[in-house]
This record gives C-alpha cells, structure tokens and sequence, in this order.
C-alpha cells in the first residue's frame, strides 16, 4: 500500500491564492496522503476558504491560532496531527506540478535519504519567468552561503523530522530562517539530504523579490551563516564566504536585480520543460 503523505501548511492572509494552492493538491496523482493547515491568525477569509475546503475532504484538517505566533510554532502545531510516514511541505501561495507527491516518493523510496527537495519554476501574476536550480546531493558545507532546499518543495522522514525536534521557535527562526535552522538541525544528525533536479513547484516570486530582505535580515542572515559555520566545523578560510549577504548590501539595487532575472532564466534552460505560459494555463494542468 502506498504510504501516507502528510501535508503541513501554515497559513495566514493568503486568500487571493489558497484556493488554487489547495486544487493542485487535490488534483495529485498520489492519493494517499492528509493535508494539515494551521491558520496563524489571519484577518482576511483565509480561515473561511480552507475550512470549505475541509468540509468536502475528509483527508484535509484544518487548525487556527488565535493570533499570529510565526510559521516555526505554526509548522510544530501542524505536526502534533500528522499520521503520515513521510511529511511534505506546502505554502498557501504555491501550486504543486499534478505528480509532485508521487516522484518525491518514489525518489525517498529508491535513494537513502532523510528528506528530498526539488528544483522549482518561479512565477508570478504574468506567467513563469525562470527556474531555482539546486543541488542534487548537497553537502554542509552549502550553509556557508546558501540553503541546500527551497523549502516548500521538501519532503521529510516523519522520524528524521521529529529527531531533531521539529521546527525551532527562537529569535533567528522568526526573522523567516526557519527552515535554514532545521536544515543546520538536519546536518549535525549527519542526515542526508537530496534533491529532484525536476522542478515539481511553481515558488510564487516576483523579479523584485530580492528587495524585501531588508539590511536588518542580511545581518541576522550572516550572523546565523557563521554560527553554522562553527557548529559544522566548517575551516576558517571557508567562512569568509559567510559573509555574502553583507557583500550583497553593497551591490546597487538595479545590478542585483537584473543578476537576479538573468540567473533564474539561465537555469531554466535545461529544465526538463521550461513553460513560457500565464498562470492560468498551469493552474488548470490536468483538467
């Protein structure tokens, strides 16, 4: 019997997407998985459009926070009701390709590894207009300048999860580097981590998307770059490169962002497909 999926959302003021995020679900290939969303106390119908669709599928759980606590403590809640062997993340902002759950499956099953990420299209109200290229096997040492998954493209051993005990909520992890703690968490256990060069998401990310990390983010960035650094016992010569998001600080906006387009159009060539289509186009794949 296939094994079950279980699905962790944390949700909050997503009402504009949810729906679709929620269809790509439903549309999977793979049947036998659960969906738990953690509504983080959202003030628009975000709450309302899950709990629709909870009522039609009895496969979907939906929980709330009475207010805002961040996405690590959400995540937790999410896994205390989470029976699946394997679990999988998923944003209310993000579309799955139909046969996402089945390949990463497949791929946990066929290779030794403790959890298993995937390339991604990025896209935004005009269509895609590049791919995130990762990895296929990366080691620790990625932390010194990157992060070895786009995180709602992973997929976890519920045991490999829980032996590091789940999401941190501290300082660093609410500043939006959750999930770079759990994977310094994931490589001190020795873990092993792979990814699907495929791209089996659609990431939600407009070509500006580089400004929204403000210089208060870049040095919370560095400072838990180094700290990895240290507790990987990474050599010193190599931690120098910790320091790429101050270098960042003292690109002009206008170069970063073309650097950022061009990177993300460079490597989708070669992706397995690479769609030049509208949203609505991939929103209504399979139908």
């Amino acid at each position: 019997m296939d094994k079950k999926v279980s699905i962790i959302m944390g949700i909050y003021n997503c009402e504009q997407t949810l729906a679709d995020s929620l269809d790509s679900i439903l549309k999977q290939s793979y049947q036998n998985w659960e969906l738990v969303m953690c509504d983080d106390g959202s003030s628009d119908d975000t709450y309302t459009i899950a709990g629709e669709y909870a009522k039609k599928d009895s496969r979907i759980r939906l929980i709330r926070n009475p207010d805002n606590v961040g996405l690590a403590k959400t995540l937790n809640y999410c896994l205390r009701h989470c029976s699946g062997e394997f679990i999988m993340r998923h944003d209310g902002d993000d579309i799955m390709t139909n046969d996402r759950i089945e390949k990463q499956v497949k791929y946990m099953r066929e290779n030794d590894c403790d959890a298993c990420g995937s390339s991604a299209y990025l896209f935004d109200h005009d269509g895609v207009w590049g791919v995130r290229q990762v990895l296929t096997k990366p080691n620790k040492s990625i932390m010194i300048t990157d992060s070895p998954f786009i995180h709602p493209t992973v997929i976890m051993k519920a045991e490999s999860l829980l032996a590091v005990g789940g999401y941190s909520d501290n300082n660093m992890t609410r500043k939006r580097l959750e999930d770079y703690d759990l994977w310094l968490k994931f490589y001190e256990k020795g873990f092993i981590l792979h990814n699907i060069q495929e791209p089996l998401l659609y990431f939600r990310e407009d070509q500006d998307s580089y400004k929204r990390k403000s210089r208060s983010f870049r040095l919370t960035e560095t400072k838990a770059r180094l700290d990895a650094c240290k507790v990987l016992n990474i050599p010193y010569v190599k931690r120098l490169l910790a320091f790429k998001p101050l270098i960042v600080l003292l690109i002009p906006k206008k170069s970063l962002r073309k650097y950022h387009i061009w990177q993300a159009k460079r490597r989708s060539i070669g992706a397995n497909k690479s769609p030049a289509y509208k949203e609505e186009t991939f929103l209504n794949e399979g139908e």
